[in-house]
């Protein structure tokens, strides 16, 4: 590779590139932290041949530079596992995960082994945490499960940060991992649901989860399908079930919507429950459609409300002799 870096003068456009990477290098070489993770040819000494290159001088067709190439690889510091609460080591930290092969990353991840939990809940760490996960084979990461699990994991899922970690080890977790993840969070998944930031777990574990334990989830949800469509979090919840096209279960939750006594009427007037409302219209066949309709056209004020126009919109009610009555009623 880097005998490509010769044929880049730095007139070209194809200079900048190459110089924003030698700039970047030349930063975790000067880290004592960070230059331990680069291979020993780069790490001391070893950035002329970009440096030359940016700076328009060739290299020899052999590629060799100056200095030691053998040196032994030394033993990352103490203090490495610090950079990822500081906003800047954090993102250093963040693209060194990105460069390293997986045995390097492997090893500046191990620096977060037994701080996993401060980690997640630091506004700077949680962001190395989440890239561990991303970059990590499964195995690799398998600790960082670990030590939130051996913690409160419901406790990290209505966390501000925690929450972006649990997600993404739902995401990149390998099936048997998802699984105990799940029922780990599935006895608080009610709670969660209509929490600010729980709610987001909930719906990418309903993304990423097996059948059963989604079967279970939506039985949980229906059974107090009003206090989490009504709730301003729940309500997302709701909408992201009935717009993720799984039939079977967006079926099941539209009907219990639309069973649920006086539901329906409540949700069409209000800001977030009538967008629920019109995916559960989308959902329904032709004769519960028609008995909405009937439902609907007898609820006081409906046409009163921009919400309520909203619905009655999507079920083609948008016509002056069905709303004129609704006008004049709400007048009066």
């Amino acid at each position: 590779a880097r005998g490509h870096f010769q044929l880049t003068s730095v007139g070209s456009a194809d200079a900048l590139p190459v110089q924003a990477l030698a700039s970047r290098l030349e930063h975790i070489r000067r880290s004592p932290a960070l230059s331990v993770f680069l291979p020993s040819d780069l790490r001391i000494g070893k950035l002329g041949l970009l440096a030359d290159t940016c700076a328009g001088e060739p290299c020899s067709d052999s590629g060799a530079v100056s200095g030691p190439t053998d040196e032994p690889c030394a033993e990352p510091p103490r203090e490495t596992w610090r950079l990822a609460f500081e906003a800047r080591g954090s993102r250093e930290m963040q693209r060194m995960l990105e460069a390293l092969d997986d045995a390097g990353r492997v090893a500046l991840a191990r620096e977060l082994r037994g701080r996993i939990r401060d980690a997640v809940l630091s506004p700077h760490a949680n962001h190395v945490v989440q890239k561990c996960i991303e970059v990590l084979p499964p195995a690799g990461s398998k600790f960082i499960i670990d030590e939130l699990t051996r913690d409160s994991l419901p406790h990290f899922a209505r966390h501000k940060f925690g929450c972006r970690v649990v997600q993404r080890m739902l995401e990149h977790s390998l099936p048997e991992q998802v699984s105990d993840l799940v029922e780990t969070l599935m006895p608080s998944i009610f709670t969660l649901a209509r929490h600010a930031y729980g709610n987001y777990v909930v719906q990418c574990i309903i993304s990423h989860c097996q059948a059963e334990h989604r079967r279970c989830i939506l039985d949980t949800l229906q059974k107090g399908i009003v206090l989490v469509c009504k709730d301003h979090y729940g309500s997302s919840v709701i909408r992201a079930i009935l717009a993720s096209g799984m039939s079977v279960e967006t079926a099941l939750l539209a009907s219990a919507i639309v069973k649920a006594p006086g539901l329906v009427q409540d949700l069409s007037q209000s800001r977030h429950g009538h967008m629920i409302i019109k995916l559960v219209v989308d959902l329904l066949e032709v004769p519960a459609r028609r008995a909405l309709i009937d439902d609907l056209e007898e609820t006081e004020g409906l046409c009163a409300s921009r919400y309520g126009r909203n619905v009655l919109q999507r079920l083609g009610l948008n016509s002056s002799k069905r709303l004129v009555p609704c006008a004049i009623h709400a007048g009066a």
